[in-house]
């Protein structure tokens, strides 16, 4: 899992806050025996790889508890933003470390500095502190107060730099914490100067401008959602992120950090997710914190486990693993490259017969599908006049970038083979050559090569559903052709509509070819879709009922079934309709999304739906696959279909093949 290997942290002063929950540990104030046995408890968990404290009053508990920490191995921080917000003596303002006023601030420093040598002595690497309140809260918006805002800003830099120097002599990090940052009448009660990701975003550029570059950020899902931000904000704070927070927080509440599920909670699974899935995506290596606070009577070893079991739950999910690394994006001509393309050209203009003798020439698997599975990708949607991938329409018309993406699923993962029309299947065999020629293995030997042949069924013509032979025309020319068989597409609109009869002329047509190929001996991937007839054109029908009853037409065309492969839709129900043929079945894809790992999870149910489902034929959702690598995702899809994976495991191993081979020719 991609965030398997970041320690769990446990804000231990906000899980036990004291006997009765009554927070006596955020004012220092708490029981000994109490905070040693709940100490003794965690660390002794393994669910935790790191331990987050306040200050104790007691010297005493203070020597018990370093003790313990001593021989923990656990990572240790140390919060000094308890103590800055109580703010017990009231000898400092609470603009503390962002004070414009000079004795003010410097005050708030000397007593964060205090609190260094206790977080020493319990061995912390990571001390916090809080921005202070912003001055400037309360004030109405002028030019006055954005003066008063940048003067404290000022004084944080100052205050910091300071800091960051006694961390670095104590070899520690210094993080400040990103606060709420509204107002009471909002019901934010912070009202921290850091606060807003933009403000916390400036402070870190500055200070590590400066050369500080043991200070850092310490973020969480509550409060970001009380400041009115997302999980979009991480993308920016990345390169500064210390320590991220798991934690609730209700709306008009503010930063009481509630167990989850508490009445009003406004974080729940879905937002943690969405949080996991950004620090996948940055690379996060550091902490996930679980910050709750338990009240009146709840447990607090219920409330901590039943957040850190969210925290992993959501930390291991397929869009998790799917994360693409920071800055990431797979472009099609870095790996087959406007030189190569043109080469293509040059071949067909002065060899037009070398497409023909490389298929000729290529080394065919001797059984079909060895371990009784296939993955194919399927590219013959152009030939329909289908070149739409979400928004774009003609996504699929730029062939340097279409072609170049089957290539690098053909000749970077694992998957079988391809599904194609001649023109895709003659340019791959000569790109094939190419690699040849500049000493480079082959990738199509022993690769499964399948022909589409009926394509006149042009999206958008009035007569649509006439589909008849146009790309390879007979069986025969499957054969002469060197390929291992033939795909044909049969779609009918169940209840009936003024084109029934072409969907009939259709069936006959491919009643004929699975003959013809029978007739030859090789198989024939028919592929049966019930769909309805919409303002935009027709529309797969993933009703249940409807795929079966497409099924069970499509099974019984042609004398002879025994070569006959089924590549049928995912629905609902699957397993009723794997129930519906003894024909093997693949699993298609449909159209792109931009997220495949909804599709490879599809995949993961439809191959437990019967015995007789045995793979994947898919094509957009590989190609187009959002910023991802087509290789990646075609390898994820061969190893939930030959080894079982299961989508998480799949990403995982798939992810080893991301931006590797840089160049078709390389």
């Amino acid at each position: 899992m991609t965030l398997a290997t970041n320690p769990r942290s446990l804000v231990f002063y906000m899980a036990y806050p004291g006997p009765g929950n009554l927070d006596g540990a955020s004012r220092s104030l708490i029981d000994s025996q109490y905070v040693l046995s709940a100490l003794d408890r965690v660390l002794a968990d393994k669910g935790f790889g790191a331990v987050e404290l306040t200050s104790f009053k007691s010297a005493k508990l203070q020597k018990e508890v370093a003790k313990r920490l001593k021989n923990s191995n656990k990572k240790v921080a140390f919060h000094c933003e308890p103590v800055q917000w109580t703010n017990e003596e009231n000898l400092i303002d609470p603009a503390d470390l962002c004070c414009p006023n000079e004795v003010q601030r410097r005050r708030g420093v000397e007593r964060i500095v205090r609190l260094m040598d206790e977080a020493g002595s319990y061995g912390a690497e990571q001390v916090f502190v809080a921005s202070g309140r912003n001055p400037a809260s309360g004030m109405p918006y002028d030019q006055n107060s954005e003066k008063v805002q940048t003067q404290a800003f000022h004084a944080l830099c100052q205050s910091l730099r300071t800091l960051a120097g006694e961390a670095k002599k104590r070899k520690m990090k210094l993080g400040v914490s990103v606060c709420d940052a509204g107002s009471p009448d909002k019901g934010v009660f912070r009202q921290a100067l850091i606060g807003p990701s933009d403000r916390a975003l400036a402070l870190m550029e500055t200070l590590r401008g400066e050369g500080l570059d043991n200070i850092g950020l310490g973020v969480g899902i509550g409060r970001t959602t009380l400041n009115g931000e997302g999980p979009e904000i991480l993308g920016r704070l990345a390169p500064y992120l210390h320590w991220f927070y798991v934690s609730n927080c209700v709306i008009g509440r503010g930063d009481v950090q509630p167990r989850f599920g508490a009445e009003g909670s406004a974080i729940g699974p879905a937002q943690i997710a969405d949080y996991m899935r950004a620090l996948a995506e940055i690379d996060y290596a550091g902490p996930i914190a679980v910050a709750v606070r338990p009240v009146g009577s709840e447990v607090p070893d219920n409330v901590l486990h039943v957040a850190l079991g969210m925290v992993n739950e959501a930390a291991n999910t397929v869009d998790v693993a799917f994360a693409l690394p920071l800055g990431f994006s797979f472009r099609s001509r870095d790996f087959f490259t406007e030189e190569t393309f043109a080469e293509l050209t040059e071949l067909r203009v002065q060899k037009p017969n070398l497409a023909k003798e490389e298929l000729a020439k290529r080394k065919r698997r001797d059984v079909l599908a060895p371990d009784g599975k296939l993955v194919i990708l399927a590219a013959d949607h152009p030939a329909r006049s289908v070149t739409r991938v979400g928004s774009h329409p003609t996504a699929m018309g730029h062939r340097l970038d279409y072609l170049g993406r089957i290539l690098r699923v053909l000749a970077a993962s694992n998957v079988d083979g391809l599904m194609a029309t001649s023109d895709l299947i003659d340019e791959v065999a000569l790109a094939n050559f190419l690699v040849k020629k500049r000493g480079g293995k082959g990738f199509l030997d022993d690769k499964v090569l399948i022909g589409s042949m009926n394509r006149t069924g042009l999206a958008g013509a009035e007569h649509e559903m006439m589909d008849r032979p146009s790309s390879y025309m007979t069986g025969k020319r499957i054969k002469q052709m060197n390929l291992d068989g033939a795909k044909l597409l049969w779609r009918w609109v169940p209840g009936g509509e003024k084109n029934d009869r072409y969907a009939l002329e259709t069936l006959e047509r491919v009643a004929k070819a699975v003959e013809e190929l029978a007739d030859e001996g090789l198989p024939a991937f028919v592929e049966p879709l019930a769909v309805q007839k919409t303002e935009t054109g027709y529309k797969t029908d993933h009703s249940t009922d409807n795929v079966i009853k497409a099924v069970g037409v499509a099974s019984g065309l042609g004398y002879y079934t025994g070569n006959v492969w089924l590549k049928i839709p995912y629905c609902d129900d699957f397993a009723r309709v794997a129930k519906s043929t003894s024909f093997p079945i693949l699993l298609l894809g449909g159209e792109s999304t931009g997220k495949p790992s909804g599709t490879i999870e599809d995949f993961v149910r439809g191959l437990g739906a019967g015995p007789n489902v045995r793979g994947a034929l898919v094509g957009r959702n590989v190609l187009f696959c959002g910023e991802d690598d087509p290789a990646a995702i075609a390898e994820a899809i061969s190893l939930v279909v030959h080894q079982r994976a299961s989508s998480i495991e799949a990403m995982e191993e798939a992810r080893k093949i991301r931006g590797t081979m840089k160049t078709l020719l390389e």
